[in-house]
């Protein structure tokens, strides 16, 4: 279940955002605001964080919850309603008692989770991780049932127009929350009027129920934070997961090697990770960030997590996108490999192996994993767009022909760059 600072100022970036302090977005009169970050940009270190911050924003009826996506490159929604809330009290339970042991939870509890989550659909497809469900990945808001069971099949345009939320519909989903464009990087929820007083849950389709929290509405007689407040609860949850963060990137070796995750990691690095159970974020750097080489002298990045090795790269484009018509894809170009090798197909029989087995035979149908893929790029001139392609593990080795300084960068993750100097 394990896989499963720069600081925002949220409080007056808040009221300034909306109409005036102490309305909503539309400026109703007595209606508030607050902002919640998806995800966070650090000052430091390069990362994602999967969570939102703060965990938990205490609400009246008829108030608005921005919920403020911090681009670091990776896809995140916001997902809610009575089959989360359902899917929530069987799961969130489980990740409480299990989330950061370092104990595989026992195949029962592994069957518990399994069962509860089997309604709500991922965003990305189980056997194609560069596909998205469009039954998850498009907005959709029901009143009663669940969305289409056809991966492909999004909710009916009508469907997709948001209403208030009432607390009371079946499902509420953000759908991927696009980082431009006329609501880029923001999703709203209007609390509905006659919203009854209670704890409401939400999470990431993408991310999984570790990326999980709550809104808590209570009556008009009781007080809520103010947006100062919620900024400062944010700034404290940011801070604690940031910590363990912070000190992996600076352990993370610059030369010589490394174990990561059971596998032997050797610098210069394509990402990095905090190892420790229930620790849900990634390390989004080149380490060491600056390399020198000699022309001809082969340079080989290990990767640690879904990242590309990208050269002379264009403008930034994303690597999720929503097309004219609402369909979202990920976008070839950020995935795929530029003037390099083909990568290697992902063999679904090997990963459920390594996952735990077939249902048979369980510990003991479990073979030796694969050997990381070696990717020889062989020798670039210096000259167009090369890239990796998106890799999760493995090696991906070039060599340079002519002297000089190379910026590159991860198409994925828009922070992570690094520069080669060849002599």
């Amino acid at each position: 279940m394990r896989r499963l600072l720069l600081w925002v100022l949220l409080g007056l970036a808040a009221c300034l955002a909306a109409t005036a302090c102490g309305t909503d977005a539309s400026g109703a009169p007595g209606a508030e605001t607050r902002r919640v970050l998806v995800d966070y940009v650090h000052d430091e270190v390069a990362s994602s964080f999967i969570a939102y911050f703060p965990r938990d924003v205490r609400m009246h009826p008829g108030d608005t919850v921005v919920f403020q996506q911090e681009w670091t490159g990776e896809p995140h929604s916001v997902t809610m309603g009575r089959m989360v809330d359902e899917m929530m009290g069987v799961v969130g339970p489980l990740i409480e008692k299990y989330g950061d042991s370092e104990e595989e939870p026992p195949k029962k509890v592994m069957d518990r989770y399994y069962k509860a989550m089997a309604p709500l659909p991922d965003m990305i497809s189980e056997g194609n991780l560069l596909a998205v469900n469009q039954n998850a990945g498009q907005p959709c808001y029901l009143d009663r049932g669940g969305p289409p069971k056809d991966s492909d099949t999004p909710c009916d345009d009508a469907d997709q127009v948001q209403p208030p939320f009432n607390g009371r519909q079946s499902y509420y989903n953000s759908g991927f929350i696009p980082y431009e464009g006329p609501q880029g990087n923001e999703f709203t929820v209007q609390l509905a009027d006659d919203i009854e007083p209670g704890v409401y849950n939400y999470y990431c389709n993408l991310h999984g129920p570790f990326q999980a929290g709550t809104i808590t509405v209570v009556g008009e007689d009781e007080p809520i934070p103010s947006q100062e407040e919620v900024s400062r609860q944010a700034r404290t949850e940011i801070e604690a997961m940031a910590e363990p963060l912070a000190a992996a990137f600076e352990a993370a070796p610059r030369e010589g090697k490394a174990e990561i995750f059971g596998t032997t990691a050797t610098p210069p690095l394509a990402g990095w990770a905090v190892e420790a159970p229930g620790a849900h974020m990634s390390i989004n750097e080149f380490i060491p960030r600056a390399i020198e080489v000699a022309v001809g002298e082969p340079v080989a990045w290990t990767f640690v997590g879904g990242h590309t090795v990208s050269f002379d790269v264009p403008e930034y484009f994303a690597q999720v996108i929503v097309e004219d018509d609402g369909t979202v894809v990920f976008n070839e170009d950020a995935s795929r490999p530029i003037d390099s090798p083909p990568l290697p197909e992902l063999d679904e029989s090997a990963e459920g192996a390594q996952e735990g087995g077939d249902e048979q035979g369980g510990e003991e149908a479990q073979g030796p994993p694969p050997e990381p893929p070696l990717i020889d790029a062989g020798t670039w001139d210096g000259e167009g767009f090369r890239s990796s392609g998106l890799l999760w593990e493995g090696t991906y080795r070039m060599r340079f022909a002519t002297p000089g300084q190379y910026s590159y960068a991860c198409l994925i993750h828009p922070q992570m760059v690094g520069t080669v100097e060849v002599r």
